[in-house]
């Protein structure tokens, strides 16, 4: 008897899924991430705090002893970034781990970056309002 309870209850929590987002939803699309931006540094290029729901960061201390996040990562692209370039700014956006695109900062001469490593990521669809698409009508 509990069978068909069951099968019921599961396609009327599918449902809920499918279709309790009627407008955009205010979560960001699978494949976006949030965080904030809390740093910018010489060898690591803009730090962003990455939103505890996506850990592809890693805790940052700068080399002055500040900690920055626990789930942090560093911006290659760092011109991609355009306007969004204050500390403590919201962005969302989508992300590559690509070497071939990674900067190595030799280019820094005082140590100005974060004291163990922390990812560096190729960032696209950069934006402070989210990486949501409309839904069809």
């Amino acid at each position: 008897m509990k069978r068909p309870f069951l099968f019921f209850a599961l396609a009327a929590l599918s449902a809920g899924t499918f279709f309790g987002c009627h407008r955009k939803c205010n979560d960001p699309q699978p494949g976006c991430v949030g965080g904030t931006i809390v740093a910018f540094t010489c060898m690591d290029g803009p730090l962003i705090n990455v939103d505890a729901r996506n850990r592809i960061g890693a805790p940052g201390v700068l080399i002055t002893g500040q900690q920055v996040g626990n789930n942090v990562i560093a911006v290659v692209n760092r011109d991609g970034l355009g306007r969004l370039d204050s500390v403590g700014q919201r962005v969302y956006f989508t992300y590559v781990n690509d070497p071939s695109q990674q900067w190595n900062g030799l280019c820094c001469l005082a140590a100005d970056g974060t004291r163990q490593p922390v990812p560096h990521l190729v960032l696209s669809n950069i934006s402070t309002t989210g990486c949501q698409e409309p839904l069809a009508d």
